[in-house]
């Protein structure tokens, strides 16, 4: 007969993946892909709770076969979400800009967080029954392993994820800090020749060069003096960028 405290924590909904007694009884709870499958161990046997709510003997290659599918779909999971992270790499670094960037690795973030709890999830509540059972442990053991090995390599995709965010923020940063540098100096630049412009332009007499037959071009010269001064000035105060590896091509 299932223990009416079982009864009630399986019919939560948030449920996660966990080893625990109730009673003498030893319960696994595994929680993955929105499928609950509940475990009980007596000795050197499994059981496994069916839709009877009666606990079953369950063979340890079928324990073993579980475990390993779920690890499997975790893995190709995981790689497909490595192929993503490439893909957007390669597009940022030959200069594309990606649409709804932070949008869509927000939720790429998610995805693989899910995966990795339910693993560190799965790898604490495996821990516990190794130490329980030792009968267990060679299976156990190498689920451990595969465990650490997916859960490694999660963990590099998250600091992919989040290095690219912070590439992509800074080249948009950087793009923008230029636009910005550039509107400034033309406005140094032109901010002289409005000046000039609206002084003659103003309607009054006595304006100096008024009377001159040569004003007009005396005042187009200097405009373009001006303008050729202030190009020139932005020019050599302009600061040389380097390639990253250009030190390594000296050599």
């Amino acid at each position: 007969m299932l223990n009416e405290n079982l009864k009630k924590i399986l019919q939560n909904k948030n449920l996660e993946t966990l080893y625990t007694d109730f009673g003498e009884q030893k319960i696994f709870i595994l929680h993955f892909d929105q499928k609950l499958k509940v475990f009980s161990f007596e000795d050197k046997t499994i059981l496994f709770l069916d839709n009877n709510e009666e606990f079953i003997p369950f063979k340890i290659e079928d324990f073993t076969f579980l475990f390993k599918e779920i690890l499997e779909n975790i893995k190709k999971q995981n790689t497909q979400f490595q192929n993503i992270i490439e893909y957007k790499e390669n597009m940022i670094l030959k200069g594309n800009s990606i649409k709804n960037f932070l949008k869509k690795s927000f939720v790429l973030k998610q995805k693989i967080n899910k995966n990795l709890k339910f693993l560190i999830l799965l790898k604490d509540s495996l821990k516990m029954l190794l130490n329980d059972y030792i009968f267990l442990k060679k299976i156990l053991k190498l689920l451990l392993l595969n465990i650490d090995i997916l859960i490694n390599s999660i963990k590099d995709n998250l600091s992919r994820l989040d290095a690219l965010y912070i590439l992509s923020s800074s080249i948009k940063n950087e793009t923008m800090n230029k636009n910005i540098y550039l509107l400034s100096v033309l406005s140094v630049i032109f901010l002289p020749l409005n000046l000039i412009v609206g002084f003659f332009g103003m309607n009054t007499k006595n304006l100096f060069l008024e009377n001159n037959p040569y004003g007009t071009l005396y005042i187009f010269f200097s405009i373009c003096c001006i303008l050729i001064f202030g190009l020139l000035y932005y020019k050599s105060k302009k600061v040389k960028e380097f390639e990253f590896d250009d030190y390594l091509k000296k050599k």
